[in-house]
């Protein structure tokens, strides 16, 4: 696509990922409703539940449409930096990642069910087509000849219908609740929006440290940087997809464990998720922040936008300590006491564009963001926890103890085989192919014997016999 037309739809279909943030709220509550619902065992309760999801969703997606092609079309036509000759396409691209966000909020309430039922096998089906999908789209763009801009998002659409085709066809086939009818519970309807709302916050907090900040560079720098900021945060979804189906596979069970009043496994599954969560993260991470530079040049070559090196490291590092967090939020969502949590969160989080802001107006580079971002992610971390310990009691000395430590041993000691394996041979391909292979024996070897306990070295016994088995 070049740097000018990916910077391009990075930034106009970040703006529409915008309003995404209402979504984001709404798939955890409506999950974590699905799941209380189902301790009771009743499909007329589960009904209710599907049924005002949908309600909810489509009023929202009304919503969400009506603002972007009224504040967001303007915004596209008279603010953001794109060169002239296009902007038409721009406005093409602007239209159909629009109806996509509507596409993926209608999505919601089946993506909710299937999360609460734990069919985590379907997951692994859909992201195996999404990834082939993207994958044609990537390679078929080199041999059109017509406008490729406009040809990736007519694909990108394309592929967001097929997800939300699957998600639909596969709820309806197994779960008896996903049924329209005319059962809805209007006090059912207000503790879902109420429960949403809140969540909105912090969503919302999240939208403006993510795509607001996505815009602020673009302001302050144009498409060049844009491009260069997407490429990082392309290498740091591709990793945070592990970490995300750890915490999809764990929350059902954290809220259920809740719900029926078994606190000590809440709080072991709380652990347990911000531990193992962190450490895949690290797992992939560390290889990637070693031979970044034979990475983006392989993947890029002589394409590498300005300051992808620095932003990439940068994300990743904030990334880590997201893993941490979390875990923290989902055991809150548990509690169902949202509201003090999500508001003092969503003002800590949001002060990063101001404050990123002020130093861009000062002359700083772009870099300049992330560090921001990383900084209130630092101090965000304790500040949560101390949050969650006035709605669910647990001890400060037993998570560090459990989860703080065994994850600075690992980050301290998993690097330094690696490091010294990459240091000693020149930069090439086999030295990548090795620093990995490498990273990745040492890694699970310091996790088997020096982070995991010895029930969790027993578990993991037991998964691998189990997949050996089958």
């Amino acid at each position: 696509m070049g740097i000018i037309d990916y910077g391009i739809y990075n930034v106009v279909a970040g703006f529409i990922s915008m309003f995404a943030f209402f979504n984001t709220a709404m798939i955890n509550s409506i999950q974590r409703f699905y799941n209380f619902e189902k301790i009771n065992k009743s499909i007329e309760r589960l009904q209710i539940i599907y049924n005002t999801a949908l309600r909810i969703q489509f009023i929202l997606a009304f919503f969400v449409l009506f603002l972007i092609e009224t504040i967001g079309l303007w915004y596209i036509n008279n603010k953001m930096i794109i060169p002239s000759e296009r902007i038409f396409s721009a406005n093409i691209v602007f239209h159909l990642s629009s109806i996509s966000l509507v596409v993926l909020i209608l999505q919601v309430p089946y993506s909710a069910s299937i999360i609460s039922h734990e069919k985590m096998s379907f997951f692994a089906l859909v992201s195996t087509v999404d990834v082939i999908l993207k994958l044609i789209i990537s390679l078929s763009i080199s041999y059109v000849s017509c406008d490729k801009l406009i040809f990736y998002g007519v694909l990108t659409l394309c592929a967001s219908i097929i997800n939300f085709l699957l998600y639909y066809f596969f709820s309806r086939s197994r779960f008896s609740e996903i049924r329209l009818s005319n059962k809805y519970d209007k006090a059912k309807f207000k503790e879902m929006i109420c429960f949403a709302c809140w969540n909105t916050f912090d969503a919302f907090a999240y939208m403006i440290q993510g795509q607001g900040l996505n815009i602020l560079a673009n302001l302050f720098f144009g498409p060049a940087v844009n491009a260069a900021r997407a490429i990082s945060f392309q290498i740091q979804n591709a990793i945070t997809g592990f970490s995300e189906n750890i915490a999809t596979a764990f929350r059902p069970q954290l809220v259920e464990s809740y719900a029926k009043g078994t606190y000590d496994r809440t709080k072991d599954l709380m652990f347990s998720m911000s531990k193992f969560c962190f450490l895949m993260l690290s797992v992939l991470t560390i290889p990637i922040a070693l031979e970044l530079n034979v990475i983006l040049n392989l993947w890029l070559g002589e394409s590498v936008p300005e300051y992808t090196y620095e932003f990439t490291i940068l994300v990743l590092l904030n990334m880590l300590l997201g893993a941490l967090n979390m875990p923290i939020t989902q055991t809150v969502q548990a509690t169902g006491h949202i509201r003090n949590y999500q508001l003092l969160r969503s003002i800590l989080v949001t002060l990063s564009l101001p404050i990123s802001w002020l130093f861009l107006n000062h002359g700083y580079p772009p870099t300049i963001i992330f560090v921001v971002v990383l900084f209130i992610s630092i101090i965000n971390q304790p500040f949560s926890l101390m949050l969650l310990r006035r709605r669910f009691t647990y001890s400060y000395v037993e998570y560090i103890k459990t989860v703080i430590i065994p994850c600075l041993l690992f980050i301290v000691c998993a690097p330094i085989l690696p490091f010294i394996l990459h240091v000693i041979l020149e930069e090439s391909i086999f030295r990548t192919i090795c620093v990995t292979i490498l990273s990745f024996i040492s890694s699970f070897f310091i996790i088997y014997y020096i982070v995991l306990s010895l029930s969790e070295r027993k578990n993991v016994i037991g998964i691998v016999n189990r997949i050996l088995k089958r």
